[in-house]
This record gives C-alpha cells, structure tokens and sequence, in this order.
C-alpha cells in the first residue's frame, strides 16, 4: 500500500516557464540599472527581489520542468542543483531552459 499522499506535480509548458523567467529577469535589469545609476534606490530591495525571484522560479518552474530520475537523484546533485539555480538564476536558467528548447526542438 502507497501511503505517499503527495500529489504528481502539474506540468508547465516550457513557454509559459520562459515567460516567468523573463519577466523576472525583466523586472531584475530594470531594478539593477536603477540601482547602478541613482542613488535614491535602495539596493535591499533588489538583493531582496534576487533572492525571492530565484526561490519562486526553483519552486513553481524547476520543479514543473523537470523529473530528476530515481537513479542520478542523489541529495549531494539535487542540492548543488538547486542551489546553484537559485543563487545564479539570471545565468543558469538562461542556460537551463535553451537547453531544453533544444532538446525539444532537436
């Protein structure tokens, strides 16, 4: 008997996951210039929106984009994974979904 009571994760259409992520990393030049040319703009809040915009994408996109097969799913490949999308992801989901568009294209 399966007493696993968490239910499968809902697939998201890589365009609509593309459209997330630009729309945060959007948002993140936007607040990173103003924050590079004035002074008025506190740079908390995008280190702020850094952090959450990288957890909201490992949360909703990552996990609705990928199935981390049973074998290579070791905690030591899913953690570095993980953390290293959600510190770096202006650059590792850029990385991350052209790869998967080539493999759907390809």
């Amino acid at each position: 008997m399966d007493t696993n009571t968490e239910s499968a994760p809902t697939q998201m259409s890589l365009r609509k996951g593309s459209m997330i992520y630009l729309s945060f990393l959007g948002v993140w030049l936007l607040m990173f210039k103003l924050a590079a040319s004035t002074t008025w703009f506190p740079n908390d809040v995008l280190i702020i929106f850094h952090l959450v915009a990288g957890f909201i994408l490992n949360r909703w996109v990552l996990r609705s984009l990928v199935e981390w097969h049973p074998h290579h799913a070791t905690l030591n490949a899913v953690v570095k994974a993980k953390l290293l999308t959600f510190l770096c992801w202006p650059l590792s989901y850029a990385g991350f979904l052209g790869r998967l568009f080539l493999n759907k294209v390809l």
